[in-house]
This record gives structure tokens, C-alpha cells and sequence, in this order.
């Protein structure tokens, strides 16, 4: 660990889509603690970051207020992504700003470069940084808490807090405080102020149907030592049995390559058993359906939403995209798949609602009966060229019969409707909608 020990590169270097002249790594270097100092004494005059013993290229910094970053709770704490083990009292952190960000515009163009890297460092670093591009270009200097590691406890049948300090092997004891508060939709359900103690406490807060945020500090220096990021309590537990059964579904499907093979998908059962208290229709329940509206009308108007290019001649956004449709159904399709599709066929079906894991839920697929349209080839003077007469061929509906009768394997565990629009009943659709009409909180989709 002296000064002059080089940096470690304990990953290959990286290349990414929109860096053509870029590669990106990870270095790992051990200094004490004066090297750190010299190197914010030095910055000002020389703007060169050098801890490493290298210069590192950063543009202009400037010192955010100290911040300390609690350990998640059942809030999650997003700069925990990338500080190191902030698992225990907690870490105060300093940030200098970099405000341009010159450097880092391509990021800021196209989020999927940002994903692409995290993804290929996160591979060897336990680091996931795409959520935090605002911290692009900036330097992270973290001091974790050591000295002392809190528990914040709510007895089953009392209505305070237990707190408890227990302190590091060779430490001092020292007089501490704390403070906790429940809130409510941003509301505050209760607050209090402990007083002096050093391992034992309780605060005057009901932490039984809120989550409990919480500090604890040196009450003669007033420094923190340590947080908690708000935290509930379990009532309720809902677990999920998935019984494996012996009998796989077995049929075959065009992949996006339009290469034909055999698939096998593994089928279970699942059973829910709720344990605990279960409040019904309380003030949370009503809660949560409005913030459900309130997402609904936000994605309107942002269309937050995944989007593929497909390239000439590449079938790599479809499988994507049949990847992530496959991914939905797996995920929310215990309960039951609807899929809408005007021009919805034997082959689409086979490529997603047969892949749903989840045995015997109903799976229904929706169509208007209809092949899609046709481009019509033209010929020198932008004229459409005269087509050729086709043989006649058999209705849709037969066709689709067909393809599932041949491909269609064992029909284990499936429970498929496949129906298409006739005659005046309902109205005519041109979107396409994955829709999972059964969850516990009303359909997605």
C-alpha cells in the first residue's frame, strides 16, 4: 500500500456503441490517507486529479455540501449503487461536481450507451451506475461509519422504538441522541427526539403501519453516526409455491431467423398463501390506486416506453423484442395472457403465449382475421406493377388451425383461446396489446 503502487485493471478494457475512438476501464488503487489529502490540497492550483499516481482527465469541480447516505431500507438509496459495502451505520460522502459534463454528451444522447457500460463493469465490479447518470464525470469520495452499527427495532406489542448502539471492539462509548419520524404520503404520522444514552433507547413513534426513518448522532459533537433510509415492518407475506411438473409443453416455432426448431418449456403450478395481517381496502390501498393513475397519465405524456429499430436485413430487434414479450409473460402471466393483435397468427402464438411457464392459466389470443398488407412492388415510372394471379388459398382461420395442429407439440398444460372478430360484434383494432387481465391489483398492460 505505498505511494507509488501502480493501479490494478481488473477488467479487460471495454468498447461501446457511440465511442468509436474510446475504451473504457476499471482501475483499482490503494493510497493512505495523505495522499487523498494532498490531492484535494493540489487540485485548485493545478486542476489535475492524481490520486492514482496518474493524472486523471476531469473537467471543472466544484464541492457539493457533505452528504451521508444511509443503508437501503425499504426505500431504496440509489447513490448505494456504486458507494462500497454501505450495508451497516451508514457513510458520509463527498461529491465534487463536474457541471459541464463536456466529455460525457454521448451518454446524455443515448441512454442504452450508459446501460451498455454498466452492464459490462458490473460483470466483475459489484457497481450498477445507469441509473445514476447525473454523477457522470463527477468524484465520489466515501467515509463509512465504523466506530458504531444501530439496530431500530418495533416490538410486537409496544408502540415505541427500540433503538441499540452496539460499538466497535476498542472504542469509547459516548453519549448519543436520536430522532426518528413516520410519514404518510409525505405527511408526518409522528415524530420524537430520545434522549441521552449510549447503547439503549426508546423513541415515541409507531412504526407498526408506516415506514420509520431514523438518525443517531454524538450528542456533544453533534456528528452523525449513523441513518436509516425509511423502513417497514413485515405484516404480510404473500408467497409464491411453483410445484415443477414432470410433463413438459413440447411444440415447435419459427425463430426470427425463420430457422424452424423444437421447444421445450418446463410447466409448474402456483399457489399463493398469504400470511399475516391483511388490512383490505385501507388507506394504502386507496393510495396506491391513485399513484397508479397518476403513472398512467405520467407515461402519456412522456412515452416512457421501450422502443426498437429494426435494421434492413437484421432480425435482432424482433428477437428483442420477442425476448422481452416472453420476459412479461413469465413474470405477470401467473394469473393469465391476453395478447391482441389484428394480424395475430398460428406462428405469432407459438413465438409467446406458448411460452408461458405458468400451467393451465387461461391464455387467450385475439385477432381480426386479416394477413397483413402487402407492398406493392412498382415498376420503372413509380407505377404499381400488375400483380400475378395466386391460386386460391384457404381462409385464414383454416391456415392458422394448420400451423397449430403441426407445430403445436403436446399442449401440455395449456389452456389456449384463439379467436378472431366475425360479424358486427365488437369493433375493429389496429394496435397490438399484451394485456395481463387478472393481477391482484387489476389487469396491466
Amino acid at each position: 500500500m505505498g505511494e507509488a503502487e501502480p493501479p490494478q485493471f481488473p477488467i479487460p478494457r471495454i468498447r461501446i456503441d457511440g465511442f468509436r475512438d474510446w475504451a473504457f476501464g476499471v482501475a483499482r488503487t490503494f493510497r493512505r490517507l495523505p495522499a487523498l489529502e494532498r490531492t484535494l490540497e493540489d487540485y485548485p492550483s493545478t486542476a489535475t486529479w492524481s490520486l492514482s499516481g496518474h493524472a486523471l482527465q476531469v473537467g471543472n469541480l466544484r464541492p457539493e455540501p457533505l452528504m451521508f447516505a444511509p443503508p437501503d431500507g425499504t426505500v431504496t438509496v440509489p447513490l448505494n449503487k456504486v458507494l462500497k459495502n454501505n450495508f451497516w451505520a451508514g457513510s458520509y460522502v463527498f461529491r465534487l461536481l463536474n457541471r459541464e459534463k463536456l466529455h460525457f454528451a454521448p451518454f446524455f444522447a443515448d441512454r442504452r450507451r450508459l446501460q451498455q457500460l454498466s452492464d459490462a463493469v458490473s460483470a466483475a465490479v459489484p457497481m450498477a451506475f445507469a441509473g445514476l447518470a447525473d454523477l457522470l464525470g463527477d468524484v465520489l469520495i466515501q467515509v463509512p461509519v465504523t466506530v458504531v452499527v444501530p439496530s431500530v427495532d418495533v416490538p410486537r406489542d409496544a408502540v415505541d422504538l427500540s433503538l441499540n448502539a452496539t460499538w466497535s471492539p476498542g472504542s469509547t462509548p459516548r453519549p448519543l441522541s436520536a430522532a426518528a419520524r413516520a410519514k404518510w404520503d409525505e405527511l408526518l404520522t409522528g415524530a420524537a427526539l430520545s434522549g441521552r444514552f449510549q447503547e439503549a433507547a426508546c423513541i415515541s413513534v409507531d412504526g407498526r403501519r408506516q415506514p420509520v426513518e431514523s438518525e443517531m448522532w454524538d450528542a456533544e459533537t453533534g456528528t452523525i453516526l449513523s441513518a436509516t433510509a425509511p423502513t417497514a415492518i413485515l405484516r404480510r407475506v404473500s408467497v409464491n409455491g411453483h410445484v415443477q411438473q414432470h410433463e413438459p409443453r413440447l411444440f415447435a416455432a419459427v425463430d426470427p431467423d425463420t430457422e424452424r426448431r423444437e421447444v421445450r418449456i418446463r410447466l409448474a403450478h402456483t399457489t399463493t398463501t398469504t400470511v399475516g395481517e391483511d388490512d383490505g381496502q385501507d388507506a394504502n390501498y386507496w393510495l396506491a390506486r391513485r399513484h397508479d393513475l397518476e403513472e398512467r397519465r405520467r407515461l402519456e405524456e412522456t412515452r416512457d416506453f421501450v422502443q426498437y429499430r429494426p435494421a434492413s436485413g437484421s432480425s435482432r430487434e424482433r428477437a428483442r423484442a420477442l425476448a422481452d414479450i416472453r420476459f412479461l409473460i413469465d413474470r405477470h402471466g401467473e394469473r393469465g395472457v391476453d395478447l391482441w393483435d389484428p394480424y395475430l397468427t398460428g406462428n405469432d402464438i407459438l413465438q409467446t403465449l406458448f411460452w408461458c411457464p405458468h400451467s393451465a392459466v387461461p391464455l387467450r389470443g385475439l385477432t381480426d382475421g386479416r394477413d397483413p398488407p402487402r407492398a406493392v412492388p412498382s415498376g420503372p415510372a413509380g407505377e404499381p406493377e400488375p400483380e400475378a394471379p395466386e391460386a386460391p388459398r384457404a381462409s385464414f382461420a383454416d391456415r392458422q388451425r394448420g400451423i397449430l395442429t403441426r407445430d403445436g407439440g403436446n399442449l401440455e398444460g395449456l389452456r389456449l383461446e384463439y379467436r378472431n372478430s366475425r360479424g358486427p360484434g365488437g369493433w375493429a383494432f389496429h394496435d397490438r396489446f399484451l394485456i395481463f387481465p387478472n393481477g391482484r391489483d387489476g389487469p396491466r398492460a
